[in-house]
């Protein structure tokens, strides 16, 4: 009986470790308010774990958007670059490097970023000899989205970079689904990780 009653005391009499962060959230401008108790977690994990929430760093593209262009051949070395990354985070983004509550998320995130990276490679690929995209990813038939050939080259950029795109994400978005909010909640939970909107 007196060890249920320790129990209960302890759960209700918070922590005098509690600490507030307020982390940026990149790309954009967003910011984090996270309360957490630093006796079950410290504040390095905290801020490395904000940057799988659904509007950070891992989960928006880090490829540019090069469908404006007039000179495509100049957006070969930005492309290649922007593959680069967008390749070392899909390495970064390996679910055993995680706690086990995040593994979904850092799954999702992972498929997302493996999207971006395809559709970066195809793109460079065409750019750089004329190749069209492949009509499946991953197991999903593309074939919907295949490029209406052409001679006129600015035509067929807008096919590749607008209508092969939008198409191609459209498609595979819809298996991927949605960010997991449910995973990353219960994840924060299990930390007691409090996340203020």
């Amino acid at each position: 009986m007196h060890r249920i009653l320790l129990i209960a005391i302890t759960l209700a009499v918070p922590s005098i470790n509690q600490v507030t962060l307020r982390i940026p959230l990149p790309p954009g401008e967003e910011i984090a308010v996270v309360t957490f108790d630093q006796d079950r977690v410290s504040a390095t994990d905290v801020k490395r774990w904000m940057l799988r929430q659904e509007n950070a760093y891992y989960a928006t593209p880090k490829v540019g958007y090069y469908g404006d262009r007039k000179n495509k051949i100049t957006d070969i070395p930005k492309l290649e670059e922007d593959i680069k990354k967008t390749q070392q985070i899909v390495n970064d983004l390996d679910p055993s490097n995680y706690p086990a509550a995040l593994t979904d998320v850092v799954q999702y995130l992972k498929d997302l970023q493996s999207l971006w990276l395809w559709l970066a490679q195809q793109e460079l690929a065409f750019l750089k000899s004329g190749k069209l995209p492949q009509t499946e990813y991953n197991g999903v038939d593309l074939r919907m989205c295949e490029v209406r050939t052409s001679e006129d080259k600015p035509r067929m950029c807008h096919e590749v970079f607008h209508r092969w795109h939008n198409c191609a994400i459209n498609t595979v978005g819809k298996q991927l689904g949605s960010y997991p909010k449910e995973k990353w909640k219960a994840f924060l939970d299990s930390f007691g990780i409090q996340e203020r909107d």
